[in-house]
């Protein structure tokens, strides 16, 4: 047991990177699904595709990393907004189900794609900033600084949108009531399209940031967990997403420890935590910790 506290902080240190990631993916799929209804698991491809993209113009076209970065995200938003226009706009008045389906065809056909034109199994993104960084019994990578910085500018960047411009209004209001907002002259299939093309961005910076590798896979791995992550958050709640990023990365990573030293079992369980955790919501508190979320929304 002393072994594993005197552990801890690495293990706390490994958590604020995960959750970093988590809470972007997390706020993709509450934004969604707050706006539309409508639970979007092609969300993780989006960070796959971003990671990938970045890759292809930095390591390949040679272009500074800042540039590559931005055409990155660029395009992830791009893909974001054809989902919405090309699959979820044909199939409004068909039903919330037939469009959560239709998103799980999206994700097969992006994570088919990617293999195609990203066939190895993993790709070295470059990082923002190289080096290690050391603390009191504790050492992490230098991109953490960016994942951290990151990740609070873009949580406050969708505070500001949310609550002081009127794209966010129109998307709080779609999320209150879509017919009501429909009625005051709000462009409901706008809003939709606007929320797909941010959740986009937000998935793809979480890509980025996870970096230094990315691969046609990643996809499947970061929307599971960032699912986790929203509805432990509260499914709907933009910021309850925080918490349950929070939340999910740091357990895994305490627990995996606690596993590993203490019990002696292998720490590759811990992606168990965060499936036990979304059970554990489900049964005992749908709503999530914050917010109404799926209580409302069923």
């Amino acid at each position: 047991m002393g072994a594993f506290f005197s552990n801890l902080p690495q293990y706390l240190v490994n958590g604020i990177g995960s959750s970093c990631v988590y809470i972007l993916m997390a706020m993709g799929f509450s934004l969604v699904y707050s706006s539309t209804g409508i639970i979007n698991f092609a969300q993780g491809e989006f960070a796959a595709i971003s990671a990938l993209v970045a890759y292809t113009l930095s390591m390949d076209l040679g272009l500074p990393l800042l540039l590559a970065v931005a055409g990155a995200l660029a395009l992830t938003g791009f893909v974001g907004l054809l989902l919405e226009r090309a699959v979820i706009r044909p199939l409004q008045g068909k039903g919330t189900l037939t469009a959560i389906i239709a998103t799980i065809g999206a994700s097969i056909f992006l994570k088919a794609g990617a293999r195609i034109i990203w066939p190895e199994e993993a790709y070295k993104v470059p990082e923002f900033t190289q080096g290690q960084l050391n603390l009191p019994k504790a050492s992490f990578n230098a991109q953490l600084l960016w994942m951290l910085g990151l990740t609070a500018f873009t949580v406050a960047a969708m505070y500001l949108l949310m609550n002081g411009t009127k794209l966010g209004k129109g998307l709080r209001a779609c999320a209150i009531n879509p017919e009501a907002a429909r009625l005051v002259g709000i462009d409901v299939s706008l809003m939709s399209m606007a929320a797909f093309a941010i959740a986009a961005l937000l998935g793809g910076l979480a890509g980025l940031v996870s970096a230094p590798f990315a691969n046609y896979g990643m996809g499947l791995y970061l929307g599971i967990k960032g699912f986790t992550a929203a509805v432990i958050g509260g499914l709907g709640d933009v910021y309850g997403a925080v918490l349950g990023g929070i939340t999910v990365g740091l357990l895994e990573e305490v627990v995996a420890g606690f596993l590993s030293v203490v019990l002696g079992v292998s720490s590759g369980y811990k992606d168990a935590v965060a499936v036990i955790l979304l059970i554990s919501v489900l049964l005992f508190r749908p709503q999530g910790l914050v917010g109404k979320g799926l209580v409302e929304k069923v």
